[in-house]
């Protein structure tokens, strides 16, 4: 947690401090506890720090970072923008303290594994994490400013919808080792190409310096690509036909065992997740684990301790009715995997799909994909919600309450996957499923 003062921020953000104060902490919503610290009035498309200023004062913060002419008694330290300022602040304070990072990117996976691998170091020393999926130009540098002295390890997860946003990420964070779990069209629209995606990927290893280590998932079909990026750097590989795999993989309802293979040591693992796919995260957490010196008992005893975080295949028992709740996001690999998870499930199997966002001009063919593969999987039914997921060519419901009231009447004792992209909002759906085995 950062501790300083505002001539010391003005100084290094190349702005102004009209007082001189102290305070120990940044923070840029005012929802959270902010007294005692500073706080940085942040604009977007959607929200402006600077109106929820006085917000800020009446809870005790002792300044604010603005670019705004402000009507405040509060110390005001004034910027030309103030993301950048938020930025420099979390480089900076980085910069203050030596743990080893990691940073995780990929397509999908990039939560599960930066939770397994956290959880794994975190037997070994303090360990700080992203929190959620606060992975972009706003949340690393709120993991940032939380490095603490005693921090041995800092796993961060980094996303991205555009070429150079990772670069600007590791240029604040400065990671010693590099994770991809792979590269696929998710965010599709925003890249231009799957080429600019995977080269977007790339610059998590681009971004090491020369002791670094890239780890890359050897069954992704671009893993050449990032080989050749890591140049004379360490390259890892993990999965299949390395010195870092799974073999005897049995999925059962809640759980997924397999035998872990780490060099020449091997170990059991019943992983508290389901989804075949998990095992690929699992992997690769092992993969750096054991590159960073872990004991083989601390990496089953941290993936083990892993559960899945809400939203994201998560197995939920609602009275008649078993819930697949993944509806934190989707794109068309984590939909496979999904559909994947759904099948091996014993009876009725109905998969409730919302539009996939961010796939481009191939959006209304990845989405008539999916549904082929639904229906091709042994689904017993596709049911859409959305614009787009008219292209899965389900049967299509206009509202989230008249589908939970057609699934409710007509498909008791289903297994029932809930699964889109966040604008879909489908937790509302697992939502009403819930609230009606409660209120049962």
């Amino acid at each position: 947690m950062l501790s300083s003062n505002s001539q010391t921020i003005a100084d290094i953000t190349g702005g102004s401090s009209t007082t001189y104060v102290e305070f120990d902490g940044v923070y840029t919503d005012t929802r959270e506890e902010g007294r005692g610290k500073l706080f940085i009035a942040l604009e977007g498309e959607s929200f402006d720090g600077h109106d929820f200023v006085q917000c800020a004062e009446d809870a005790g913060a002792k300044a604010v970072i603005a670019h705004k002419e402000l009507a405040t008694s509060l110390p005001t330290i004034t910027v030309s923008n103030t993301e950048e300022a938020y930025r420099t602040i979390a480089s900076w304070h980085r910069q203050s303290f030596s743990p080893t990072v990691i940073a995780i990117t990929g397509s999908n996976g990039k939560t599960s594994t930066k939770n397994m691998l956290a959880n794994i170091l975190s037997l070994d020393a303090p360990t700080l994490c992203t929190q959620g999926n606060l992975n972009n130009h706003l949340g690393v540098p709120k993991t940032l400013l939380n490095i603490k002295k005693e921090h041995k390890y800092c796993v961060i997860e980094m996303g991205a919808n555009h070429v150079n946003e990772i670069s600007l990420l590791c240029h604040l964070s400065k990671p010693n080792f590099a994770i991809i779990t792979n590269a696929n069209n998710a965010h599709l629209g925003e890249f231009g190409s799957l080429d600019n995606l995977v080269k977007a990927k790339g610059e998590i290893i681009d971004a090491l310096p020369a002791s670094g280590v890239a780890l890359i998932n050897v069954g992704s079909p671009h893993k050449s690509a990032w080989v050749k990026i890591a140049g004379n750097r360490d390259c890892v590989l993990f999965g299949d036909n390395t010195a870092i795999f799974a073999t005897n993989i049995v999925e059962k309802k809640s759980v997924l065992q397999f035998n872990l293979h780490c060099n020449n040591e091997t170990t059991a693992i019943t992983l508290s997740m389901i989804g075949r796919h998990q095992i690929e995260n699992a992997i690769a957490a092992a993969a750096c684990a054991i590159q960073l010196g872990i004991d083989i008992n601390h990496i089953k005893q941290g993936l083990e301790l892993t559960t899945p975080e809400q939203g994201r295949l998560n197995l939920l028992s609602c009275g008649n009715f078993t819930i697949l709740d993944d509806s934190y996001n989707a794109n068309p690999h984590s939909m496979k995997a999904a559909i994947d998870t759904l099948v091996a499930h014993a009876g009725e199997k109905i998969a409730v799909l919302g539009s996939m966002a961010e796939l481009g001009e191939e959006s209304s063919n990845l989405h008539q994909e999916i549904g082929d593969y639904a229906r091709q999987s042994s689904v017993n039914q596709v049911y859409t919600i959305g614009e787009d997921a008219k292209n899965y060519q389900g049967e299509h419901f206009a509202d989230i309450e008249s589908l939970h009231h057609h699934l409710s009447e007509h498909h008791s004792g289903a297994t029932i996957l809930i699964k889109g992209s966040r604008l879909m909002q489908l937790d509302k759906l697992v939502n009403l499923f819930t609230k009606t085995t409660n209120s049962a």
